[in-house]
């Protein structure tokens, strides 16, 4: 019951939320559509100013505080990128940031609409942002952060091979601090495996593929399938699901 009255109110908040201005960076494009409003100054604006009032107001006092209802605004959009809906999951990043600017989920989740927009070193620099905030470390957030900077050097990133190098130990750093410290073993070493795979050090995805294993998880057919195209199973790897 406590759900619903609070998914009620939310859906309320949202539809008013249509209602405050909105500006465009382009024909294209709307503010409210890429992380923090694009850095545009909000309270220089007199509409937006009032209707953010408004809004941040209206919530707060509904959820008790506004890092209550930043966090709400968090999983609320979190939902909608599950459902493929990513222009009203950064919608609804956004008004957590401005909830709560110094909530790490927040960053977390502009990181998450950046990378399947194919945008990973801006992924990255959001993830990096999280983790400077202390996230939880209950969420794969450090082995998100490892999986999104190396694609940053794999994929998008126009730098120098020595750059993206530096890149590629940051990212390996990283799965290495998730290991110590993430409790989801199983989410940990499929992403490594993945990892390993796109910079092409194959025997490596076995061998996080043998971890991962080891942790009760299993990766896809998909992606065992690519990788035995690469790199058949290695005889070290010794294990009943080959």
């Amino acid at each position: 019951m406590k759900i619903s009255y609070i998914s009620n109110l939310i859906k309320i908040f949202i539809i008013l939320s249509f209602f405050i201005p909105f500006s465009v960076l382009s024909e294209k494009t709307r503010v409210d559509e890429v992380p923090m409003y694009g850095g545009m100054d909000r309270t220089k604006n007199k509409s937006l100013r009032k209707g953010d009032k408004k809004f941040i107001d209206g919530v707060t006092k509904k959820f008790g505080s506004r890092e209550n209802a930043s966090q709400i605004w968090v999983e609320t959009g979190f939902s909608y990128y599950q459902n493929n809906q990513l222009e009203m999951a950064m919608r609804r990043f956004n008004q957590a940031w401005l909830l709560n600017p110094e909530n790490p989920e927040v960053y977390v989740g502009f990181a998450s609409v950046l990378h399947d927009q194919g945008k990973h070193c801006e992924a990255k620099d959001f993830m990096n942002k999280s983790l400077e905030l202390n996230p939880p470390l209950n969420q794969g957030i450090y082995a998100d952060a490892a999986r999104v900077t190396a694609l940053c050097a794999l994929s998008e990133n126009k730098s120098s091979e020595s750059e993206n190098k530096i890149l590629l130990e940051e990212s390996e750093q990283l799965f290495k601090k998730s290991e110590e410290i993430e409790p989801n073993k199983q989410y940990l070493y499929g992403l490594w495996a993945s990892s390993y795979y796109w910079q092409g050090r194959y025997i490596e995805a076995w061998e996080m593929i043998q971890k991962q294993r080891e942790n009760g998880g299993e990766p896809s057919p998909h992606f065992l399938s690519l990788l035995k195209e690469k790199e058949p199973n290695p005889n070290i790897l010794k294990s009943n699901k080959q």
